[in-house]
């Protein structure tokens, strides 16, 4: 098996969510809880790797406007905390990124794609169409205008596992349930292999008890892809990152930080 690792990574904040843990799982409790909405930063041998794209910066200016007055008390963002004023802060230009891989496409990872024209966009098949015309009750968490101007950007949509580079350090794993495309990356780093689950399991006592979300379009197949994180976890070795979590934010800390 190739043994090839990522030189280094940074978890970049995002927006923060305000909201009950029954928003995140079902059978959750009401306690309040802060959830972050992070993008990662993956620096390869072959260049920079951007694992979601985090909140529009319109989000920062008024989060009501852009994404619906619900949000409005839930949703804290600044404009220092897009992924574009993120990865120049980290000393590294726009440009420098390369790829970009889409954990899913909801409108809280999808805010900065509109930023990499140059880079190509990865995705597991049937995200993109469904993300264009979702279900009817489902239409609030994709937002159209996160899409349209990529168009005619260079989107790559993928099958099942996938090596990016062909020597193990970036996998990309199908991890459905959430959304029909949701998709989790293994990245194997030189002291530790660590899983980006995405949005595929949203706290981490819910990846113990297998618990879905509300808004899961395929519960059945969320639980399976909990239990193969589970599994990857319990008999891998590897460590699942729930990037929603606040507690596994806390334990690995944000950038500057660099994660090796």
């Amino acid at each position: 098996m190739a043994e090839g690792k990522a030189r280094r990574m940074w978890a970049l904040p995002g927006a923060v969510f305000v909201v009950p843990r029954s928003a995140l799982m079902v059978g959750g409790s009401d306690e309040i809880v802060e959830v972050p909405v992070p993008s990662f930063l993956i620096e390869h041998p072959r260049g920079l790797v951007l694992y979601d794209t985090g909140s529009h910066p319109k989000v920062a200016e008024d989060v009501a406007a852009y994404w619906g007055e619900m949000f409005r008390n839930m949703v804290r963002f600044s404009r220092d905390l897009t992924v574009d004023n993120q990865i120049k802060a980290l000393g590294y230009k726009l440009t420098d990124v390369k790829w970009v891989v889409m954990s899913h496409m909801h409108m809280d990872h999808t805010g900065g794609l509109f930023m990499f024209p140059h880079a190509k966009l990865l995705t597991m098949k049937g995200e993109l169409s469904y993300a264009y015309w979702p279900a009817p009750d489902r239409r609030n968490i994709f937002l159209i205008d996160d899409l349209l101007p990529t168009r005619n950007y260079q989107w790559m949509e993928l099958e099942g596992e996938f090596d990016m580079f062909g020597d193990g350090s970036l996998t990309l794993l199908h991890t459905p349930g959430h959304t029909p495309g949701s998709t989790s990356m293994v990245v194997r780093l030189p002291h530790q292999n660590i899983v980006l689950a995405g949005d595929a399991v949203h706290m981490r006592d819910a990846l113990d008890s297998e618990h879905t979300m509300s808004v899961d379009t395929d519960p059945q197949q969320a639980v399976a892809s909990i239990r193969r994180l589970k599994a990857m976890r319990d008999l891998q070795g590897m460590r699942v990152w729930v990037s929603h979590d606040p507690s596994d934010w806390a334990e690995m800390g944000p950038a500057p930080r660099a994660i090796e």
